[in-house]
């Protein structure tokens, strides 16, 4: 398919609302593509972007509203029982998934600089695209979550860069041939489509080996799965982490008060800078790694990425500020995987408070089971946690799996203060009854969990 020749034909996109999928609405519409249209199942704030420019927006699915369309985009959360999709097959309608989309646009650019991993995806792509920002190189950006700098999750540069966020789920990433691709960490995550770790690391070998020949993989070669997979790709790759084993690596880290870490970053056992953070996280240590390699190796030099990496702080929906209330202030961050919640925990560990509570909203009720006993343990460090009930997105209700069983899991495994209360609004309530100066409050998890600061400040 060439991309181009749909720029004066109707493109209707199925689930508009969501992050990527607006994203690249928002990117084809400043490509000049005149006829944009698309439906949600709800209303939001994210679609208000959309109307501004001119894109007609469905709120709710109906088959009829697809039948003017000439190329159909749909989210991989979309099944196939889905009426306008359903429609769209019916009628002959071309359509396309999202990630068959990113990979149109990605095909645009001279480079493709792809950004994968389990956790860490949206935080390093924002580091990454703020450092090619600052250096005047004018990048394509596609990311999962805002970046302050440009007011956007995405951006039409005119540089020779596309920087993008490539997620694993459903094989999205495979849609993409990147120069240099970038894995932050492989984890067991999206079993409900992978089934079992064999199958994720077949996928991420499958991506790495889909760079140029000429083209690079950088990867933590802390994280073993990672590692294994660097050495068996066939293309040239460059190492980084904690250890010194790695081409790169970090020492002597240390935090602000803020809870801002500072490392001095090495190649080999040359020390190339120390590097200054305003962001939360020993994570983040690894993952600006990440970010300065990609920069150093597209020749930016060292003192405006460490410039760029000082003024980054952060990305929409990660440890993102919303808020304080009676002297407790009260943060979202995106992660629902086990590794997420305990790295995000711990990141709040060097920041100064009275007592951390953590508001957990489980994702998938296939992934609450297939995660239930990491989940159990996963909020070590929380002075106080509530677990709301389960996001249940794009699956049927499961009767057999709840956020109830998972606090008594919990208790049980831990014997921390962790009690279940059902809804949001109930779960405000209760914090706006207990919250105390001082205190901080992380809302967790990738469903509807960050509107909960809403019923708080309301």
């Amino acid at each position: 398919m060439k991309l181009t020749d749909y720029k004066e034909k109707v493109i209707h996109f199925i689930a508009i609302g969501g992050c990527s999928m607006s994203g690249l609405a928002i990117l084809l519409h400043q490509m000049g593509f005149k006829y944009i249209q698309g439906s949600d199942s709800a209303d939001g704030k994210a679609l208000v972007p959309l109307r501004e420019m001119g894109m007609t927006i469905f709120v709710g699915h109906d088959a009829k509203q697809v039948e003017n369309a000439e190329l159909v985009v749909y989210s991989a959360a979309i099944s196939e029982s889905n009426c306008e999709l359903h429609r769209a097959r019916e009628l002959g309608i071309p359509c396309l998934r999202r990630d068959e989309l990113l990979g149109l646009i990605s095909k645009l650019s001279r480079e493709c600089i792809a950004i994968a991993g389990t956790h860490g995806k949206t935080t390093t792509t924002g580091m990454t695209a703020q450092i090619f920002e600052e250096a005047g190189r004018d990048p394509v950006i596609h990311m999962g979550g805002s970046l302050p700098l440009i007011g956007s999750s995405v951006k039409l540069g005119h540089g020779e860069a596309f920087i993008t966020e490539a997620c694993e789920y459903v094989d999205s990433f495979l849609a993409l041939h990147p120069t240099c691709a970038v894995v932050l960490n492989i984890d067991a995550d999206h079993l409900d489509y992978f089934k079992n770790m064999e199958n994720i690391k077949k996928s991420f070998a499958q991506y790495m080996s889909q760079v140029s020949p000429d083209g690079l993989v950088i990867g933590c070669g802390d994280d073993e799965n990672t590692f294994k997979l660097m050495q068996a790709c066939g293309r040239r790759f460059a190492s980084y982490g904690l250890s010194a084993e790695n081409d790169y690596h970090a020492e002597n880290v240390t935090f602000s008060p803020e809870g801002y870490p500072s490392y001095d970053f090495y190649k080999g056992d040359k020390k190339l800078c120390r590097v200054n953070l305003s962001i939360v996280g020993r994570v983040n240590v690894l993952n600006s790694q990440a970010a300065l390699i990609c920069a150093m190796e597209h020749g930016i030099d060292l003192e405006t990425a460490l410039k760029a990496l000082a003024d980054f702080k952060g990305a929409g929906r990660r440890f993102e500020l919303r808020g304080v209330y009676n002297g407790a202030k009260v943060y979202h961050d995106y992660g629902h995987h086990p590794a997420e919640v305990a790295a995000t925990i711990a990141a709040s560990a060097p920041i100064e408070k009275n007592r951390l509570w953590v508001v957990y909203q489980p994702a998938l009720f296939s992934r609450t089971r297939a995660q239930f006993d990491r989940l159990a343990q996963c909020f070590k460090g929380a002075d106080k946690v509530i677990i709301i009930d389960i996001y249940g997105s794009r699956e049927p209700f499961d009767p057999g799996i709840n956020s109830k069983m998972l606090v008594d899991e919990v208790v049980k495994k831990t014997g921390q203060d962790c009690i279940y209360i059902p809804t949001m609004q109930e779960a405000a309530e209760y914090l706006k009854a207990h919250l105390e100066p001082g205190d901080l409050c992380l809302t967790m998890g990738s469903g509807t969990v960050d509107k909960l600061d809403g019923f708080i400040f309301n």
